[in-house]
This record gives structure tokens, sequence and C-alpha cells, in this order.
């Protein structure tokens, strides 16, 4: 580079290599307008909605039911429209990707997935927080035209309001009805539970837990009865001298009847009395049984209270709720990089390589070329500096070379951007929006 010292040099060097960087620019502006055009232009709209909290509150266990969180139940919606039965409904729906050539069906279920964007609008500030409540969710469209792109995003939204509606319209109705047929069961399995203690009690009336002291008194009262029968079959037995011996039989076979049938009596009791603890534990067992289903039976009335509670708040819109916050608007402006700015750093960086190829050659064809560079390299002065004369051929060369090169601008350049507009491409300097 010893022989580029000044501004001169410089100057000497892009004339002689004019026509080489020329071309190196003209090609790499042409390359970069059309890559440029080659770009689509994208545009992107916005569609919100706000989760706004129960106007009455409702705590229980039907409330605990119906409710499961708007993460949860963001997420659950999120799924289903991002599902592939969805999308293909707004593809049919919109009639999207239908101009130009056909598309297969699961392409454009493919791109409408990664043109939508939902997301969930939760309070930076609480980030740190495992289960954050969101407050609101953002649908982001991106797609080549803005009128498609307001239409997809504003279905979306109508159908997450939809979708949020009949989600939570299911699980009250589910709700209800799973604690009215519980209700229902329960209640039965009451009344069934309450006959079989009623029958048990009637079938062990006399072995029952109640009736034990009366049985154990009686048990007592036979005993003695016995003892006073064995009592007076003695004294009668004794006294044989002062009777006849057939009257003695008599009186005799009388207390042996009332002795055995005092006997059974006792025997009897005593057999009532040792299946007590038998019957009190088939009783005590209905009776657990019995206080589980009225337990239970409490707690599936409450549900069901709350149930209905919660199907009169969302009949009343006093429940939790999804307000739309913004629909989405026609966008004005692309959000795809500039045209304008891909074409102008095109030019600049084919000008920037242009010099470094001319200052390449020059430097890998080192030739003395002025008197300077003759003095500032070998430090000699020359005595006379001889210009370098072109014959008429070469000016004639030279000029018909010039001639030739504008005479292709001035039809190329012309032709080139006439394509341009009649591909419908003219935006690229005259409507396109810096992003």
């Amino acid at each position: 580079m010893d022989q580029i010292r000044t501004v001169g040099e410089f100057i000497g060097v892009i004339k002689r290599r004019f026509f080489l960087m020329a071309l190196i620019v003209c090609l790499g502006t042409l390359g970069a307008i059309y890559y440029a055009l080659k770009q689509p232009s994208l545009y992107e709209t916005h569609a919100a909605l706000q989760i706004e909290s129960a106007a009455v509150a409702s705590q229980g266990a039907g409330q605990n039911v119906l409710s499961n969180g708007a993460a949860h139940r963001l997420t659950l919606i999120e799924q289903r429209l991002m599902a592939r039965d969805s999308l293909v409904r707004v593809v049919e729906k919109l009639e999207l990707f239908s101009g130009g050539a056909p598309i297969a069906l699961n392409d454009k279920v493919d791109a409408l997935r990664r043109s939508v964007q939902i997301v969930q609008i939760k309070d930076g500030a609480q980030a740190w927080q495992p289960n954050i409540t969101p407050s609101g969710m953002l649908i982001t469209v991106r797609m080549g035209d803005p009128v498609v792109a307001a239409k997809v995003a504003n279905e979306f939204l109508g159908s997450v309001l939809e979708e949020n509606r009949k989600r939570k319209e299911e699980r009250t109705e589910g709700a209800l009805a799973f604690f009215t047929n519980e209700e229902e069961r329960i209640g039965a399995d009451i009344l069934k539970v309450e006959e079989e203690i009623a029958l048990f009690k009637s079938a062990n009336s006399d072995a029952l837990p109640t009736s034990m002291a009366s049985q154990r008194d009686q048990l007592g009262t036979l005993r003695e009865t016995q003892l006073e029968i064995e009592r007076e079959i003695i004294a009668i037995s004794s006294n044989t001298s002062r009777q006849r011996q057939s009257v003695v039989d008599q009186q005799v076979a009388r207390l042996e009847e009332q002795r055995s049938l005092i006997n059974k009596r006792i025997s009897r009791t005593e057999t009532i009395i040792s299946a007590g603890p038998e019957v009190e534990r088939e009783l005590g067992a209905l009776s657990r049984r019995l206080r589980q289903l009225q337990d239970q039976y409490s707690v599936i009335t409450t549900g069901r209270a709350e149930a209905e509670m919660g199907q009169l708040l969302e009949t009343a819109d006093q429940s939790e709720r999804f307000v739309v916050l913004e629909t989405a608007l026609v966008p004005e402006y692309a959000v795809s990089p500039s045209r304008k700015k891909i074409a102008m750093l095109g030019f600049i960086g084919s000008g920037f390589l242009a010099c470094l190829a001319a200052l390449g050659l020059e430097m890998m064809n080192p030739a003395i070329r002025t008197s300077a560079q003759l003095e500032r390299q070998l430090g000699l002065q020359p005595v006379v500096s001889i210009p370098y004369v072109r014959t008429t051929w070469q000016q004639r060369r030279r000029k018909l070379a010039w001639i030739a090169g504008l005479l292709a601008a001035v039809i190329a350049v012309p032709v080139f951007f006439r394509s341009i507009l009649d591909k419908g491409l003219g935006n690229l300097f005259n409507r396109e929006a810096e992003s």
C-alpha cells in the first residue's frame, strides 16, 4: 500500500478500476434489491382479553370443584385452540391460503400454527412466585395479509371466549349432576341401612344393649324363684310323716313342673345374655355405617348447594369471566425487515467490496505510476515525467465502452424497475413503511 498515500493516488486507483468497481456495485445492489423483493411483507396484529375476578365470592366444596385456576383453564383453552381440528376449522372458515398454488391441508395447518401465538399476561413483579394468576391473554398473529391477520386474531379471540363459556358450563352442569346423583344414591343407601337396623332390632329385641339390664334382673329373679322352689320341694319331701304319700307326690310334681319351666326360662335368658355382645357388635357396625353415610350425605348436600350457587352465579354473570380488552385491528405497517434498508445496505456493502477488490488488485501489481512514488520508493528525483499518451484507437475504444455502458444502464434500469412495478412490488420505494 506504499503506492497509495494521497487522495490523488486513491482517485487514480478508482479511475483505473472504475469499470470493475461499477460492475461490483451494480451486481451487489441488484442482488440486494432482488433479496429484498424476495422477503415477504409480514403484518402483525394483537387481540387481548382481561380476566376479571368474581363479583360474588363463593367458598365451599362445590366452588372448589368448579374452579381449577385461571392459569390452568387458559392452558387447556390454548391447547384446544392450537389442536389440529380447531386449526382446520379456522382455515376452512376463513379460506386461508386459498390463493395461488394449491397447498396441502397439513401445510396450511402448520403455517397457521406458526403464525399464531397465544401468551398469558402475568405481573412481572410476581414472576418469582410459583403459581401466578394471569391477568389476561394476548393473541398475536403475523401474516402476509393485514386484513387476514386481523380476521384470524379476532377469530381466535372469539374462540377463547366461547371455549371458556362452554368449559365453565360443562363444569358447573357436570358438578351439579354429580352431586345430585350422589345425593340420591347416598339417600337410598341410608334408607336401606335404616331398614336393616329396624329389622335387626326387631329380630333381636331381647338381646339389644338397652335390654341387657332387664334381662339380667329377670335372670336373678328366676334363679331366686328356682331356689325357692327347690327349698319347697325339700321341705315337702322331709314332712312325709304328716301327710299322705300321694299328696306329697302331687305337690312335689307340681313344684318339679314349675322348676322345669323356670329352668327353661333361665336357659333362654342366659342364651339371650350370651348373644348380647354379638348383637351389640353387629348393631354397632350398622350404626357406624349409617353415620358414615349421613356424614357423606351432609358433605354431598353442601356440595350440591355450592354447585347450584355456582350455576346461579354463572347465569347471572357474577363469577370470574373473560372480558375483551382489545380487538385486533388491521395493521397499517409491516413488521418485516425494511426493503429500503436492505437495498441501501446492499449498495453500501457492494461499494465497500468494490473498494477492497480495487485495492487488492493494486497490491497484486505494485507498479510505480507517478514521479512521487518513484522518489518515495527509490529515493531518486526524476528529471522529467512523460505522461501516458493513448492512441486514437484506444481513445475511441474507451469512448465506445463508456457509451455502451451508459446505454446498457439506460436500458436495463428502467426495464428492471418496470418488472418490479408489473409484479406489484413497487412499494419497495413508494409505499413501504419503515418498521
